[in-house]
């Protein structure tokens, strides 16, 4: 009896392992999908752009022979003043009516034969999916009173002889130089990427943040400090006294918004915290040229 129990368990349990391994087998291998290769921010360029009022309110973009991505943000006018706008921020179109043109000439670049793209909205590409050569367009959060319209398309071939096109279409929303920006990624397809940033605190017309060490590099900030050895971090009171947070660790990186003389040199990290000017402990750094470039261009500065 005890013999043919063991049988039974034996079997039982090869039963079972053939089980265990039978649906293992079948499991499908999770397989990654390889992250696109996308370029340098620091790439970008910054393409020449002149205001027309002769050309109905529109701006000739100076691509020249470039092959690439495209994008343009259209800013609201700071001079005069556009009732359009405002109705957009009540109404939340997708899109309006905006279109890039081959033909610069007052007679021709409103026809739609010389149209290399009209700009659509950017939920579209959800409904009749992505087709390279076709213009999208996003409104930043219009909850934000600057908000902006931000334009993206692949341009795979060279339109005229100059590389010089038209941009405009409604001559109530284009109205002063400056208003219309533009940007281009040479020789890739990031117009996905780049209009995945179109919204308030976004990267557009760049594809990610500005990374700088640990730390995003923002508006406004002066540097940052890496901290060396452990060091305290400060609250300054409003009588001016500081009283201790914590310590900070080696390794740890800060932005800088302001610089104070008292007690030797404070930098100011924000919420009101300070650390201590020391050399041999924090190492200060201010950001390049270079960043502090793509952090203007995030801003359509």
């Amino acid at each position: 009896m005890i013999k043919l129990f063991s049988k039974i368990l034996v079997t039982g349990t090869l039963f079972l392992s053939f089980i265990v391994l039978a649906f293992t087998s079948i499991e499908p291998d999770k397989v990654e999908a390889a992250s696109k290769i996308l370029p340098d921010n620091h790439s970008i360029e910054q393409l020449k752009v002149e205001w027309r009022k002769d050309l109905n309110h529109g701006y000739l973009i100076d691509v020249g022979d470039r092959i690439g991505t495209l994008l343009i943000r259209v800013d609201q006018p700071k001079i005069e003043r556009n009732i359009e706008w405002v109705n957009w921020s009540i109404s939340k179109p997708m899109s309006v009516s905006f279109q890039l043109s081959k033909d610069i000439s007052l007679n021709n670049h409103l026809n739609t034969s010389n149209r290399i793209s009209y700009f659509g909205g950017l939920y579209s590409i959800d409904l009749f999916g992505y087709q390279k050569g076709t213009g999208y367009m996003k409104f930043s959060d219009f909850g934000n009173p600057n908000y902006y319209a931000g334009l993206a398309i692949f341009l795979n071939k060279k339109y005229n002889n100059n590389g010089v096109y038209w941009f405009g279409g409604n001559g109530y929303a284009l109205r002063e130089p400056g208003q219309v920006k533009a940007y281009f990624f040479h020789g890739v397809d990031v117009v996905q990427e780049s209009m995945e940033g179109v919204k308030t605190g976004g990267t557009f017309p760049l594809i990610n943040k500005v990374m700088w060490g640990k730390t995003e590099l923002i508006k406004g900030q002066l540097g940052k400090i890496t901290v060396k050895q452990p060091i305290v971090l400060w609250k300054r009171l409003n009588n001016g006294e500081l009283e201790k947070e914590r310590d900070l660790k080696a390794g740890e990186e800060f932005r800088v918004y302001r610089y104070l003389e008292d007690q030797g040199g404070l930098y100011g990290v924000g919420s009101g915290m300070f650390v201590q000017k020391d050399t041999t402990k924090v190492l200060y750094e201010t950001p390049s040229k270079k960043n502090l470039r793509l952090v203007k261009i995030m801003n359509g500065e």
